[in-house]
């Protein structure tokens, strides 16, 4: 193993270790446009040049080997020299968009300007290159030629992670650009990565843009719910809106986040979001709803099925599996769901789509009950006469609910999910506000974290199935979504 010097400071990495990571272990930071960790290494942007002692010119620090009693300087004055003639290569052209720019606030040309340059340019406003702005180049992208200074990141990203290559780099020297192959759009389904790894505002997402000033944001880490894999994200929000949903790289799942994943926070805020209860059609204050269901259940007691659901945490199942056992005193509950895990298109999107199938395997370890199948029979078979369930795994049933046309009583966020014919539709919070357990097909734990608040009158659906049973029968007594685990095993 190499051992090398960096400013002073000796380190020793693995053979084949770059200087660029052999100075983050020691804490130095080298300035880089063109460098991703999870991308090849191009070398194109020149930003992270360094000197190297005895070397006859300055190398780049992301593609250089660090060899045995390698002396290298990150800011010496030869290297700050060309860090600021590099910066002056790469603003020659640079529109003066940013007022404007949604890059504005996380810019990497702002801020290496500030930390590396300072100097005025010597280019004439005039004689800039104009190129094309402002163009849709798929369903959540916008590209803007001007910005790019072609540092190739989204070429890479669509070559290596989606393998769809529809980026790349036309023509040749000062008048290359980045653009669609012909015939091709930016809607692979990770393409707001793009807009993520463009250090510059290129590359802006249709979504974001012109929303909110990123320096306003604030930063709640959370988990994505789109699939079962699970990935870790971070929340931005502010004043209890969230805009935008961001990857938070992890060694366990992802780096990157899909395009489904990242509009996922869309339903907290959505049209037909649901802050009363519905009856058959109309809207009903909770409370009112609440005592209705619980008559109609005191009305079929014995003939009741509770139903869990691997879109619901392991905390509100756990409620509903006491509601089942000891406020209902049926034994016609369900958490049995069956899935297929793995990820089906070898980046991130799972086979299993919804997050907590196996969350809800704790709760059936824990609390017993039917198979789906078992369940699904005793329903068809005219035994059952209310059904209890999420709206996402009523649809799991679907045809056996509508042949044997039972009464439903479903728990909705959105308007849009209530199944047909349902007479009854509690609201409860999304997991956007209220913290929720759930583990993903790896059998990892996960917690949502509540980046802003539930409508007035919306509480979590442990909270609604607690008030549920005092109306149904015995009182659960659940002060906490904590109350409800009693009795899970976490692996």
């Amino acid at each position: 193993m190499p051992t090398i010097t960096i400013d002073g400071k000796s380190v020793e990495v693995e053979k084949g270790t770059t200087l660029l990571a052999a100075a983050q272990k020691l804490g130095v930071y080298i300035p880089r446009y063109c460098y991703h960790p999870k991308l090849s290494v191009s070398g194109n942007c020149r930003m992270c040049l360094v000197e190297v002692e005895k070397a006859p010119k300055l190398v780049t620090a992301c593609s250089t080997e660090a060899a045995e009693g390698m002396i290298v300087r990150t800011a010496s004055d030869k290297v700050k020299a060309a860090r600021r003639d590099v910066l002056e290569y790469l603003l020659i052209n640079h529109p003066l968009d940013c007022p404007i720019c949604d890059q504005a606030g996380e810019c990497g040309l702002q801020d290496y300007y500030m930390e590396y340059s300072l100097a005025r340019s010597r280019f004439k406003m005039a004689d800039k290159a104009r190129r094309q702005k402002r163009r849709a180049v798929g369903p959540h992208l916008v590209l803007d030629n001007e910005r790019c200074i072609l540092c190739t990141r989204c070429v890479r990203f669509c070559s290596e992670v989606t393998r769809t290559s529809e980026l790349e780099v036309m023509e040749r020297a000062d008048h290359s650009y980045i653009d669609l192959k012909e015939g091709k759009a930016l809607d692979n389904g990770y393409s707001l990565n793009i807009a993520d790894n463009c250090p510059v505002g290129a590359f802006t997402s249709r979504d974001f843009r012109f929303k909110q000033r990123v320096w306003f944001l604030k930063k709640t880490p959370t988990v994505c719910l789109g699939c079962a894999t699970g990935c870790l994200m971070e929340a931005h929000h502010n004043e209890n809106t969230i805009y935008r949903l961001m990857p938070s790289p992890n060694a366990e799942t992802n780096t990157w986040l899909c395009d489904h994943g990242r509009l996922t926070y869309k339903a907290v805020r959505a049209g037909d979001r649901l802050t009363k209860g519905v009856i058959k059609n109309g809207l009903i204050d909770l409370e009112p709803a609440l005592r209705e269901a619980g008559a109609r259940i005191d009305e079929a007691r014995g003939a009741v099925a509770v139903l869990g659901s691997p879109w619901l945490s392991v905390e509100d199942n756990a409620a509903l599996a006491r509601l089942a056992k000891d406020s209902v005193k049926t034994e016609n509950y369900c958490f049995d769901f069956a899935s297929e895990p793995g990820i089906k298109d070898g980046i991130l999107i799972n086979k299993d789509p919804a997050p907590n199938t196996s969350g809800t395997g704790l709760v059936k370890t824990a609390h017993g009950g039917l198979s789906l199948e078992e369940l699904s029979r005793r329903i068809a078979a005219g035994q059952i006469k209310v059904v209890l369930a999420e709206a996402r795994a009523a649809g799991l049933l679907k045809d056996t609910l509508k042949a044997a046309a039972p009464l439903l009583v479903i728990f909705a966020a959105n308007k849009g999910e209530i199944p047909a014919g349902t007479y009854a539709t509690l609201p409860y919070a999304s997991y956007f506000e209220t913290p929720g357990t759930f583990v993903n097909y790896q059998g990892l734990r996960r917690r949502t974290a509540p980046p802003v608040e539930a409508p007035e009158g919306v509480k979590p659906l442990w909270a609604v199935v607690n008030k549920l049973a005092a109306y149904s029968g015995a009182s659960l007594q659940l002060d906490s979504a904590e109350d409800a685990l009693k009795g899970i095993v976490f692996k």
